[in-house]
């Protein structure tokens, strides 16, 4: 449910999300960024050792279920579950049983929706230790395209991606899968990977919108909204016009944006994020956007995953020439129309009056 907004919380950890399908090159990515020197102040955290594949040339020690790398970088397993995890790991870094870690990388099954992993990480009491940070998912550019339309797990995992990696184009032409997944998220930077040149590990140092210091253009670039087939402006109520600009994709995944230039009331647009999270929240895969709140200088960021928000933040200042509101939708089986107009209904039906 949205709250009121809230101000940064400094010192957490930001903790990013490495996923994949089975076979997609997740692996071999992984063992790469675990050799890298800038992974030296991370905690890394996986399903299972043997699943993950880490190379024994890399383990130094092993300590119940922690490991520590050559490079310095500890390695851990999910013990019972992702929260109960990330809590072990802050008490020992607190109590200095082990490295004090700057930031955590979290590798999924291939079979696993990264749904329930990206809402543990933005749910309380993780998010008062760790902010969420990139979530990157690895797609496999020999078999990916039939992956998608069979498994809807991949399609997930690329839905809610940061940031997508294309692997093995050195084996095949991945033209037209890249041309597939930017279409399913268009707000998604992509790389593409070979084989025998896998990304280096700085793809983990996206921008981090929670963080204090990040520029305010930084967050248009988070955003992305002028690549979601142009913003639905929205200047009325009700202007008594339809719009059919909606994107569909395979498995009926859609992916808009919708721009507001006056400023909005907070309490229309809690009620208005509530009223779709509560009857609709699991077509509702990712959600972010900056809102231009009424009474207020600065910008509010939102950001959810299906049922869940991460706290409202305030940022610190407008991007330059970027005044107005901009959220971002990517659901499934939502229009763009049925949105907005949820939100209209809600503001004739629900009156503020200064």
């Amino acid at each position: 449910m949205m709250t009121q907004s809230s101000s940064f919380v400094d010192g957490r950890i930001p903790v990013s999300l490495l996923t994949g399908f089975l076979g997609s090159g997740k692996t071999t990515l992984l063992n790469t960024w675990l050799r890298d020197p800038a992974m030296a102040d991370a905690a890394v955290i996986v399903n299972e050792f043997g699943e993950v594949g880490i190379d024994h040339e890399l383990i130094a020690s092993s300590n119940d279920n922690t490991i520590e790398l050559s490079t310095g970088c500890l390695c851990c397993t999910v013990r019972g579950d992702l929260v109960e995890t990330l809590r072990e790991l802050h008490v020992k870094r607190e109590r200095g049983e082990i490295p004090r870690f700057s930031r955590v990388l979290v590798e999924t099954t291939g079979l696993a929706d990264p749904v329930p992993v990206i809402q543990a990480l933005i749910t309380f009491p993780v998010a008062r230790a760790y902010v969420l940070g990139r979530v990157i998912t690895v797609v496999d550019a020999v078999n990916g395209g039939y992956t998608l339309d069979a498994h809807s797990e991949a399609m997930r995992q690329v839905v809610v991606a940061d940031e997508l990696v294309l692997s093995k184009n050195d084996l095949v032409d991945g033209s037209a899968l890249a041309e597939q997944v930017r279409r399913l998220n268009p707000g998604a930077g992509l790389t593409l990977s070979r084989t025998d040149a896998p990304p280096p590990a700085t793809l983990l140092e996206g921008i981090n919108i929670y963080d204090p210091s990040t520029r305010p253009a930084a967050v248009v670039e988070w955003l992305k909204a002028d690549r979601y087939g142009g913003a639905y402006q929205h200047e009325a109520l009700a202007d008594g016009h339809v719009h059919h600009d909606v994107s569909r994709h395979s498995h009926d995944i859609g992916s808009f944006c919708l721009s507001y230039s006056e400023p909005l009331h907070w309490e229309h647009v809690c009620a208005w994020l509530d009223a779709l999270v509560l009857a609709h929240g699991d077509q509702l895969l990712r959600v972010k956007g900056i809102i231009n709140v009424v009474g207020r200088e600065r910008p509010i960021v939102v950001q959810a995953v299906q049922r869940l928000f991460h706290p409202p933040a305030e940022l610190s200042d407008w991007p330059q020439g970027a005044i107005g509101s901009r959220i971002v939708f990517i659901t499934r089986g939502l229009s763009r129309e049925f949105v907005a107009e949820v939100f209209d209904t809600l503001r004739q039906r629900q009156p503020i009056h200064s």
